[in-house]
C-alpha cells in the first residue's frame, strides 16, 4: 500500500481535490454588489455575543446577534470586523430595541438549526453599527476577485510539483541502484 500511497501521490490528490473546490467555491459564491442583492430584516433583540479566539493554533471571531423572532441568528462576517463597532453596539443596544440588518437575498433560504444570516448591516435607534455602504465597498472588492481560482489553480501545481518530484528522486533512486556493481 505504501507504494501507491506516498507523499507524491497524496500531494497530487490534494491539489487535485482542491482544485475544483475552489473553482466551485468562485463561481457560485453569491456576488452582493448593489442595495438590490439585500433583504431588509426588522426584529426585536434578545441577545448577543461576541468572542475573538486568538492563541497560537485558533485565531477566530465569532460575533452572533439573536433576535426574538427569527429562528436563526445572525452573523457578523469576519470581512467586517474593521467596521464593525461592536463597543458601541453591547453599550447602547438593550434586550427589546428594534434592530434592522440588512441581508443578502440568498440567506434567506436558510434554514439549519447550525445556519447564520450574514449581515451587510446593523442599525438600532437611529445609530448606525455596521455601515452597509463600507459592507458593499468590501463586497464589491471581493466579487470582482479571482483569488478562489488562484488559490484552486496553485494547490494544482504545487501538488503536481510534489508529484513529479518525488517521480524523479524515484527515477534517480532506481537509477543508481540499476547501475551499481
Amino acid at each position: 500500500m505504501k507504494k501507491y500511497l506516498n507523499e507524491g501521490v497524496l500531494g497530487l490528490i490534494i491539489g487535485v481535490v482542491a482544485f475544483p473546490y475552489f473553482i466551485y467555491t468562485g463561481l457560485t459564491r453569491e456576488k452582493i454588489t448593489s442595495d438590490g442583492d439585500l433583504v431588509e430584516i426588522r426584529t426585536p433583540y434578545l441577545r448577543h455575543s461576541f468572542v475573538d479566539n486568538e492563541g497560537f493554533k485558533n485565531f477566530t471571531h465569532q460575533y452572533y446577534i439573536w433576535t426574538e423572532n427569527q429562528k436563526l441568528s445572525f452573523q457578523v462576517k469576519a470581512d467586517y470586523l474593521g467596521i464593525f463597532k461592536k463597543a458601541d453596539f453591547a453599550k447602547t443596544v438593550v434586550q427589546g430595541d428594534t434592530i434592522t440588518f440588512t441581508v443578502p437575498k440568498g440567506q434567506l433560504k436558510k434554514s439549519g438549526t447550525d445556519d447564520h444570516y450574514l449581515v451587510t448591516s446593523i442599525e438600532s435607534e437611529g445609530t448606525i453599527y455596521l455601515d452597509k455602504d463600507e459592507a458593499l465597498k468590501i463586497e464589491r472588492k471581493l466579487a470582482t476577485s479571482n483569488a478562489d481560482y488562484f488559490f484552486g489553480l496553485m494547490y494544482l501545481v504545487v501538488g503536481l510539483f510534489v508529484y513529479l518530484r518525488w517521480r524523479f528522486k524515484q527515477a534517480k533512486t532506481t537509477a543508481n541502484t540499476v547501475h551499481m556493481p
